[in-house]
Parts: C-alpha cells; sequence; structure tokens
C-alpha cells in the first residue's frame, strides 16, 4: 500500500510539471524566430583576410628560448648550433616570400557578395503566420485536408506536361534530333515489338503495356488508381483556405528573394505604385512590405478572378497590426478582372508583378494577350515569376522573348543578355530553387514531419529603356596596408580601392548566371553558367589559376552571379548541338566524281 501510494505520487508531480516543460519549450521556440529582413542583413560576410596558416610557434619565439638549451660544450655542439640558426632564418624566408607571391585572399569580394542570390531560408513574417493561424482555425481539418489534395492534383496535372525535346528520355532526344537536323528516324520494328511483349503473367498479375518514349500520367491523390489530366481548378472558398494554407509559405519565399534580387541590383528602385495579377491572398504584397519596409508602397492594385481569394486577401490584411517600424499601404485595391493598357502614361505602375498566374490560364493566345497587357501597365519594371516545371519555364521564356521584341526593354535577370534562351533545343531549362520554413499550420494540412519546403521557380526580370553600358575605369595605383587598414569603407584590405555600388550595379548586367548547382570536386570546382554572349558554358575554377576564385567558387551557389574569369572553358554536347541548330546551315556541293570531270572535259 505505501508502494502504490508513492507512486500515485509521483505520477501526479509528473502531470502538473508536464505542462510548465511544455510552455517553456513553446517559449524557446517562438523566441527562436528572426525576422526575415533581419537574415538576410546577418547573411552580410564583412571583409577580412583570409592568409596562409601563421608561421609555426617555433618560429615565433626567440633563439635563446630555443636554442640556448642546447649543450654548446664543444666544437660539434657550437656547429650544431649555428646550422639550426641558419635552417631557422631559411624557413622563415622561404614563408615570408611564399605569403608575398599567393597574396591575400579575402573572404567574399565585393563582386561577388553584389552578385549573390542565395539568401538562406526564408520565414513567414510572425504577423502574416498569426494571422493565417486565426483564419484557418475555425475550419474542418478534414475538409482543408481534401482541398488541398484537390490542389495538388490540379498542379501535377499540369506540371507533368513537358514541351517538346525536354527531359533525357529517347523520344526528347529522337524529338530534339528532328528540330535540329530535320531527321525523321523510323523506330526499329524489332525494338517496339521486344518493348511491347507482354511477360508471362502470374495468377491476379495486371501489367500496364506503355509504348515506348510514352510518360504515364500520375495517379489521382483523391481517387488513388485514376489516372490525371491536365485541368486547373477555380478557388472557391474551400480551396482558397486550403491554398492559404499548404502553398502560401513557397510562393512567398521565392517571390521574396526575386524582389530581395531586384532591390541589390537596382539600389535607387523603389516602388510607389504596384500591381499584382493574380494576387491570390496578397502574397506579393507581404513580400513588398518586407523587402521595402520603411520607403513604403503608396497605391497597391490587386487582380483575382476568384471572389473569394479576394476576400480571404482582404480579411488577412486587415487582421496584420501595422509595426512602428512597418509601413501600411493606405490605397489598396483588389479587382476581379485586369483592366486595358492605359493611355496615359502617369497611369501606368512602377512595379507589376505576376507570381504564379500565367500558368494557370487556358491557352497560349490569352497568355499572349495578358502579357501584352501588363507590359502595357508597366511604367518601370516588369516582374513574371511562376513554377520550376518544364513548361512553365517555357511560358516565362516565350513571355521574355514576347517583350523584348517590342523593343526599348532589356533584361535585368537571371539572363545577363537580351538574346534568346541558350536552353532552348536542349534536355534543361532554366529555373532555380528556395526553401521556406513551414508554419505548422502547413505541416498539418500537408501531413508532413519536416517543417523545410523547397520550391523550384522561373522567373524574368524586365526593365523599360536601354541596356546600360559599361564606361572605362581609371586605374588608380594601390595604397599601403596600413592606410587600407585605417580606411575599410573606401580601400579593400589588399590596398586596392573599393567600387562603389553604383558600378557594381552597372557590371552585374554583364556578369554570368549559375543556373545549376555547382560541383565541388577535390581541387577544383565546375560550374555551368550562362554568359553574357547568349551561351551556356561548363567553367573549371582550380586553386592553381586563382585562389581567390577557387575560394568564391567553393562558397558560390546556384543562381549566383559569378564575375571570375575560369581556368577552362567547355561546351556541354546537347549545348553545342543547340548552338549548331540557330546558326544557318550551308548546303554543300557535293563532290564531283573522277569520271564525271572526265565526261565534261
Amino acid at each position: 500500500m505505501p508502494l502504490l501510494c508513492a507512486a500515485a505520487a509521483r505520477l501526479a508531480t509528473n502531470r502538473l510539471a508536464a505542462p510548465a516543460l511544455r510552455t517553456t519549450t513553446t517559449t524557446t521556440t517562438k523566441q527562436r524566430w528572426v525576422h526575415t529582413t533581419r537574415l538576410l542583413n546577418l547573411k552580410q560576410v564583412p571583409d577580412t583576410i583570409w592568409l596562409k596558416p601563421p608561421a609555426p610557434a617555433s618560429l615565433a619565439t626567440s633563439k635563446t628560448d630555443r636554442l640556448s638549451r642546447l649543450p654548446q660544450d664543444t666544437e660539434d655542439d657550437m656547429q650544431v648550433l649555428r646550422s639550426l640558426e641558419s635552417l631557422d632564418e631559411c624557413v622563415r624566408d622561404l614563408y615570408e616570400e611564399s605569403v608575398r607571391i599567393s597574396g591575400t585572399i579575402l573572404r567574399g569580394t565585393d563582386e561577388v557578395r553584389f552578385g549573390r542570390k542565395y539568401i538562406g531560408m526564408v520565414n513567414l513574417p510572425l504577423p502574416v503566420v498569426a494571422a493565417i493561424d486565426r483564419y484557418v482555425t475555425p475550419l474542418s481539418k478534414r475538409t482543408l485536408r481534401h482541398d488541398y489534395l484537390r490542389i495538388a492534383d490540379s498542379l501535377r496535372s499540369t506540371g507533368q506536361l513537358t514541351p517538346r525535346g525536354k527531359g533525357k528520355g529517347r523520344a526528347a532526344a529522337q524529338q530534339r534530333r528532328q528540330d535540329i537536323y530535320g531527321e525523321e528516324e523510323e523506330e526499329d520494328a524489332l525494338d517496339l515489338s521486344a518493348s511491347r511483349r507482354t511477360p508471362k503473367l502470374l495468377p491476379g498479375e495486371r501489367v500496364e503495356v506503355i509504348a515506348s518514349g510514352v510518360r504515364p500520367a500520375p495517379d489521382s491523390l483523391v481517387n488513388p488508381g485514376t489516372p490525371l489530366k491536365p485541368h486547373t481548378l477555380e478557388y472557391g472558398r474551400g480551396e482558397t483556405a486550403a491554398y492559404l494554407a499548404a502553398c502560401t509559405p513557397g510562393t512567398f519565399g521565392a517571390i521574396y528573394n526575386i524582389l530581395a534580387e531586384l532591390s541589390q541590383r537596382i539600389p535607387d528602385f523603389t516602388p510607389r505604385k504596384v500591381l499584382d495579377f493574380g494576387s491570390g491572398p496578397g502574397t506579393a504584397l507581404w513580400a513588398i512590405q518586407e523587402v521595402w519596409p520603411t520607403q513604403g508602397v503608396e497605391k497597391y492594385q490587386g487582380i483575382d478572378v476568384s471572389e473569394d481569394m479576394l476576400l480571404c486577401a482582404e480579411s488577412i490584411i486587415a487582421d496584420i497590426p501595422v509595426s512602428e517600424e512597418g509601413h501600411r499601404v493606405r490605397d489598396i485595391k483588389f479587382t476581379r478582372y485586369l483592366p486595358p493598357s492605359p493611355s496615359d502614361p502617369k497611369e501606368r505602375h512602377d512595379l507589376v508583378v505576376s507570381a504564379f498566374a500565367l500558368s494557370e490560364l487556358p491557352s497560349d493566345s490569352m497568355r499572349k494577350t495578358t502579357v501584352e497587357t501588363l507590359w502595357g501597365h508597366t511604367a518601370d519594371t516588369l516582374v513574371l515569376v511562376d513554377r520550376g516545371t518544364p513548361d512553365s519555364a517555357r511560358m516565362i521564356s516565350e513571355a521574355r522573348d514576347q517583350i523584348l521584341a517590342l523593343g526599348e526593354c532589356f533584361t535585368v535577370a537571371p539572363l545577363p543578355n537580351d538574346l534568346p534562351d541558350p536552353t532552348v533545343f536542349t534536355p534543361a531549362w532554366i529555373h532555380f530553387s528556395q526553401r521556406t520554413q513551414r508554419p505548422g499550420f502547413t505541416m498539418l494540412t500537408k501531413h508532413s514531419k519536416s517543417n523545410v519546403e523547397d520550391l523550384r521557380y522561373s522567373y524574368t526580370i524586365l526593365r523599360r529603356g536601354s541596356r546600360p553600358t559599361l564606361s572605362p575605369l581609371l586605374n588608380e595605383e594601390a595604397v599601403s596596408l596600413s592606410v587600407a587598414e585605417a580606411n575599410p569603407e573606401k580601400y579593400l584590405p589588399t590596398g586596392e580601392l573599393r567600387k562603389t555600388t553604383e558600378r557594381l550595379a552597372l557590371e552585374a548586367y554583364h556578369w554570368p548566371r549559375i543556373i545549376l548547382p555547382p560541383m565541388k570536386r577535390k581541387g577544383h570546382v565546375v560550374i555551368d553558367v550562362s554568359t553574357a554572349t547568349g551561351k551556356v558554358e561548363r567553367w573549371t575554377f582550380t586553386k592553381t589559376h586563382s585562389k581567390q576564385a577557387y575560394r568564391d567558387a567553393r562558397k558560390a551557389s546556384w543562381g549566383d552571379l559569378f564575375p571570375h574569369t575560369p581556368k577552362s572553358v567547355a561546351v556541354r554536347p546537347h549545348f553545342a548541338a543547340a548552338e549548331q541548330a540557330k546558326e544557318p546551315q550551308v548546303k554543300k556541293n557535293r563532290k564531283t566524281r573522277r569520271s564525271e570531270a572526265g565526261l565534261s572535259e
């Protein structure tokens, strides 16, 4: 009986102590949340000299401390002592000479830091997370999950669409050969019969025979076993809540990354009037207020065909409190349809954003009309964003080519030129990735145990005007290291004069873009870049070529601008074939046979 009483007392004590422990853990987790803009500022690495390891401690100490312990009684002992002294001087001279030859290595140059696109993991602002949580908490979790699966089926059905020649399969390679060389290859009947040969079935077994080169359609998540057909959804109240809970963090991270790059590439650009086509719950507005928090947007117009989505956006914006440092947009307007292009240039918007909306349009003709209308509303900069699938990347590329054909504009990002997309006639497509943190309601809706999500996207930034040109830079002599250390804002640690932000912004229009994750190997780094000449090249950086370039290459990320010169340049085979397809083909005359030449004489 006393044992039972003691066990009951311990159980009661544990139950009383558990809530306090959970409360402490929740408070600690909330304290770890950091504002997105502050994360971006913390990731800026200061200038520090990254030299070789310091000289050994034995060389730094005085001779008397080390050599006085040696015996000095005989002539042989003194000869050994003199030999060690001369050896110390030789080693010290060799070390200083190696440091002088290799030079200093900076921990990130100004050019690399300015061209960096990687910003790490992005979090939704805490006021937005709280507002979304209050919006979705009263709803049924089962209904929310079912509506999310319907949205996922819609995105997967259109995301599986692959343009002609994209991918690594046999059918895609044959399509590329037909587009490049105009050849039509007949499939071997023996191979076709072998691919369609039905194996011997076991009792109760069913085998689906698929022709060679045909990609099977994915199965539905709502109705397992049913193949999906490409379709889109009309967002009602349930679909809007599911989209808000499941898809908003990923889309916010991609839009925030692009707008942060825009603000860094064009420091003097601050939008006052913003047009958001396909606004959804106002995701682009949240990102704009994060990137330009103090200057503020004076007028915002959101356009979305779903009435429930617009009501949700108004509810979320009204529920977000205004912070002391933040700025609330005064003139916010939501409409269901895109108005025609204004005739008065004063009615245009400084920034026009279309995020994840072009792929929802039903046809290419409507897409072209919409892009032309959006450009008519643009007074300065147009940002087009969509998913990172091959078909969505094709839409972004075609929209870019359509606007560049109108003239009086240039590409800001991601391509460093105004030439056609270099990935045409190749299995690759230009896209990037952004990591975001999933809030609790997103994890519950997706039934996911991971609080991290990677969203791939394609985008382009276009601006009115002519492409900036580079003027020659005046060469100034380097100052001493002491002067450079006394004026770190004007001089680099190496003694060279720093480039201004305006100069870096001009040079960035001609820097290559890393279009694939760098391959970091032992002793060298391989990077695939899109150059200013409109080609895709594979660059190799080694220690022997340039230690500064090698160090920066190992720290480079997918999507960064990289201004260094490589040791070697190569072109991958399918990109070389695409370059040949773009060049005009000249048909060579057939060589005359010797017999024909004799008859002609």
